[in-house]
């Protein structure tokens, strides 16, 4: 029988508080472990918790993001269970009254609903030492504040799952709540999947995998649990509903333990922290502050700027390279040419070392004085790339190293048919090859022009000057 995927979200994204969310513990990742802990976080008796209020601004800021209603009351509540990460055997989160609700994500022409996002706090993490057989807790993480988004269960293929989470890591990057770096475990996701027949309303039973930090083991869990699920049904079983694990070498899901249910985790009014209030004042101010969301952004760059539509994903897929890039069209609106540069040889570059646009060694003002000289004809276009190098590595003034390479062109005739004259007399069989109508031979005469020339030749002047005298040959 062949079987429809019933997927829902639950992402958790860290946001980016200086402190933790109820203590002045560092909310930075890494750290030593256990060195970012105190009484409040590791969940001592006798300690109470102080509500970090810019978490609530930020988790506003995400709700915008993501086309959510922002509430102006919120409260939070106990989530009780025992587990070695989190030592005080609860966990504060908001159950009955979240921050925000009912949003949406277009992802490939259908609305994805998102149910819900909350703030909670993050648990430690667990380091399995499978050789020794034991397991070993960080606490450095407890306390760290979290929104969880929580979608409905609209989404139906692993592809589909992937693409939204890659939209919402997008989204909160650009909103400044959450830097999306999955690697780190500042942005995980659990998955939760079942199956029923294609043509039925009616879902089956779903199992929970957890924690996955990667967009490849979203799509691979998936895949794997649907394969898992189906030959269940196949051979007239029953799926239980339990939360289960991915392992990535292995590329399956194992059993980690029953599902709970709601009630399981017997939820209560947290009774040390009061409820959150957002004016609308407040609310206003936090909508008003919000940048340019990547799909507005995608708009200017094809309908204002004229750039190939895979040229403008290609820019806003990295929120430091495409605000780079929007400073440099600011100061020098050269809108084609900058992206040019930006996309092939900046890229190219970034790539290389491995680094990020956040800590370039020049500005988007060197850049685009390097992209008005090669538009004025001062440089050639070669040129600008080999000066964009030079910035790349060691910074400095876009002008002085030009002038200092060689790079400015010479509109001096003299010299160049000297030039010129040079090269077609070292290689009369090109040229007659040329003149025989082998075109790709020019090619080949204009390489070698430049060569002789250095950079400073003027490539329209060269070409022309190359071609009257291949003419005059005799």
């Amino acid at each position: 029988m062949k079987y429809q995927s019933v997927i829902g979200l639950e992402i958790h994204a860290e946001m980016l508080t200086n402190s933790k969310v109820f203590c002045t513990c560092s909310a930075e990742f890494g750290g030593a472990e256990n060195s970012r802990v105190c009484p409040r976080c590791s969940g001592l008796p006798g300690t109470l918790p102080v509500f970090n209020r810019g978490a609530a601004y930020l988790a506003a800021r995400a709700g915008f993001a993501l086309e959510c209603t922002v509430n102006n009351y919120s409260a939070f509540d106990r989530k009780n269970y025992f587990y070695p990460d989190l030592p005080k055997a609860y966990q504060i989160t908001q159950f009955t009254y979240p921050i925000c609700t009912d949003g949406k994500i277009n992802v490939g022409g259908r609305d994805i609903r998102i149910n819900r996002i909350h703030i909670e706090e993050d648990a430690g993490k667990l380091v399995h030492d499978d050789y020794e057989g034991i397991s070993m807790a960080d606490y450095n993480r407890c306390g760290v504040p979290l929104i969880e988004i929580v979608t409905e269960p609209d989404i139906r293929t692993a592809e589909e799952a992937r693409d939204f989470v890659e939209q919402i890591a997008l989204r909160l990057k650009y909103a400044g709540v959450c830097d999306s770096r999955m690697e780190q475990g500042s942005l995980r996701v659990d998955v939760n999947i079942s199956l029923m027949p294609y043509g039925s309303d009616v879902f089956g039973t779903r199992a929970e995998i957890k924690n996955l930090n990667s967009l490849k083991s979203i799509v691979r869990a998936i895949e794997y649990e649907t394969e898992r699920q189906s030959e269940i049904l196949d051979r007239g079983g029953e799926v239980v509903q339990e939360t289960r694990r991915y392992n990535d070498n292995r590329g399956m899901t194992n059993s980690l333990r029953s599902k709970e249910e709601a009630h399981d985790y017997r939820y209560f009014p947290e009774p040390d922290i009061p409820p959150v209030f957002l004016s609308d004042a407040e609310i206003a101010e936090i909508r008003n502050s919000m940048p340019e969301m990547p799909g507005k952004r995608l708009e200017r760059y094809t309908n204002e700027y004229g750039l190939r539509e895979e040229d403008a994903r290609l820019l806003i897929s990295d929120k430091s390279l495409s605000d780079f890039y929007d400073e440099t069209v600011r100061i020098y609106p050269s809108y084609k040419p900058v992206a040019n540069l930006v996309l092939v040889e900046l890229l190219r570059l970034l790539n290389e070392s491995e680094a990020s646009a956040d800590n370039l060694k020049f500005t988007p003002d060197a850049l685009a004085r390097t992209v008005k000289m090669a538009d004025e004809g001062r440089i050639s276009k070669n040129a600008a790339k080999d000066i964009l190098k030079i910035l790349f590595s060691s910074g400095g003034d876009p002008v002085y190293t030009a002038g200092e390479r060689g790079f400015i062109m010479s509109d001096d005739e003299d010299d160049l048919a000297e030039i010129i004259d040079k090269v077609i007399s070292e290689n009369k069989d090109s040229v007659e090859s040329y003149k025989a109508g082998n075109q790709k031979v020019f090619g080949f005469l204009m390489g070698q022009v430049v060569r002789e020339a250095g950079k400073s030749a003027n490539p329209k002047l060269a070409k022309d000057l190359l071609m009257k005298k291949i003419r005059e040959v005799r």
